[in-house]
Formats: C-alpha cells, structure tokens, sequence
C-alpha cells in the first residue's frame, strides 16, 4: 500500500513537471512579437536599416529570430567598409537569416518602392510594411576619352553630414581605374577617406571629417570614380549606363556620431 501511494505520488510530480515543460497551467509564457523596429526617420532606397524585434514572453531566453524580406537583402552584421576588414565588405543577395543576436541589417532596393519584413520567433509571426522614397544620396554617370566612365556621387540637402559609407556596384563590362574623394566635407587635410578599386564587382568607399570639425549641411559630391571598358568587351558598347553602376549600401554619420536617417 504504502510503496502504491509512493509511485502516485511520484506519477503526479512527473506529471505536473511534464506539463510545466510543455507552457501549459502554470508553465511559461508563450513568446510574442510586439513590434518590428526600422530605427525610426524615413527610410530611403538603397540605405542599410538596422532591424530590431520587441518581444514580450519567453522567461528572458535568448531566443532565435528568423528575419525575412520580400525586397533588398539581410545580413547580420553591418556591411564593412575599412581597409583591415575589406574581405566583410561584400555584396549579398540573402532574404532571409536566422540570429539570436539583437539586431540584423536589411540593404534596401536602390529604387523607391515597398517590401515588406518578417520576424518568425518560435511560434510567433510578425510583419510589417516598409515604403522607402528615393535617396538623396544619387549617382551620375557621364562618357569621357577613351570610352572611360566618370561615376560621381553626391549628397542633396543632408543636414550635419559628418561621415559617410556606401558601395558603387559595377557590371563586367567595365573595371575601376581610380577613386578620389569630393570637396564636400572638406579638404584633403580635413578628412579620411577610403576608395578601393581592387574589389571585384563593386566600390567601397568611406569618408569622414575629422574629429574636432563640425559636420556639413547642403549639397555636394562624395566621391569621383573612373572607369574603363574591361579589355575588349563588347558588353561595354551595348550596356546602358544606368544599369551598369548603382549605388547601395549608405552609412550616414552626424556629427555627434548618430546615423542620420536619408530622406529627413
């Protein structure tokens, strides 16, 4: 008698453990999906927007996130753009990644339009539907000797532009040759610049002021690349110029060291 009373009691114990592992009765809280977080500001085509998932449940578990997207590409870390780390700086074409860190990086279509962002956590779902304008970051492409192409970058009204990130991608039917740095955030003593020309596909370039000046308001052009036709390709000839050279990938940094949101 006394051993049946023993095995039920332990019968219940297994059993009200079981249910508390399963979240049913008094076991934990399901995990939901408060909201998706673009950093706040408008967001612009061809910009990197840091996402983020406000959750609630869970018991304080480090938990999975699945991100998705319908338009642009994710990473989880941020594109790199120093001259250390210049193997990080590369495209991608991921829509979807899975992290349990805090943060990942959506690089948005370099054309105005709209996508729309999915977070799965365990059972939960969440969407949201992101517009982003155009940029006032843009590009410009004209002809010179040689069959050369002059790509120049420049901003349009930002306010407090202090430092700025971004890639110029290219087609096969033409290769960088040089990459010099625009006049708007100053002289050469007054900034740090980098422009890599030995990338395969695509540009990086960096620029800042340094520290101790204040940042720049208005317009002006970031950065100069030329290129030439890649040996003797006949791609070059017939490729339109706006499909061969875009621009993705902007980091804008004010003055007190914030990114600043295109499109404000």
């Amino acid at each position: 008698m006394i051993k049946r009373l023993i095995l039920t009691a332990i019968t219940g114990i297994l059993l009200l453990f079981a249910a508390a592992s399963c979240g049913g009765g008094g076991g934990g809280t399901p995990v939901s999906i408060t909201s998706i977080n673009t950093g706040g500001g408008q967001i612009s085509a061809g910009s990197v927007v840091p996402l983020s998932a406000t959750l609630s449940g869970g018991n304080g578990q480090v938990l999975l996130k699945s991100w998705s997207v319908s338009a642009g590409s994710l990473m989880i870390n941020p594109p790199d753009f120093s001259l250390v780390l210049r193997e990080t700086a590369k495209s991608t074409s991921e829509t979807s990644v899975a992290t349990t860190g805090p943060t990942v990086y959506w690089v948005v279509p370099e054309s105005a339009g709209s996508a729309t962002v999915t977070v799965k956590v365990e059972d939960a779902t969440r969407s949201l539907d992101v517009s982003f304008g155009a940029s006032p970051v843009t590009l410009a492409v004209n002809s010179a000797a040689n069959g050369q192409r002059v790509v120049t970058v420049s901003a349009n009204g930002i306010s407090d532009l202090f430092g700025a990130a971004f890639r110029v991608n290219y087609g096969d039917a033409y290769s960088p040759v040089s990459v010099e740095a625009g006049d708007f955030l100053g002289p050469a003593g007054e900034t740090l610049f980098l422009g890599l020309a030995n990338q395969a596909d695509f540009v990086p370039v960096a620029i800042t002021r340094k520290q101790g000046g204040g940042g720049k308001d208005g317009s002006g052009v970031l950065a100069t690349i030329t290129f030439a036709p890649a040996g003797s390709s006949s791609a070059a000839k017939g490729a339109s110029q706006s499909e061969s050279f875009a621009l993705d990938s902007l980091f804008f940094i004010s003055s007190d060291y914030a990114r600043i949101n295109l499109g404000n």
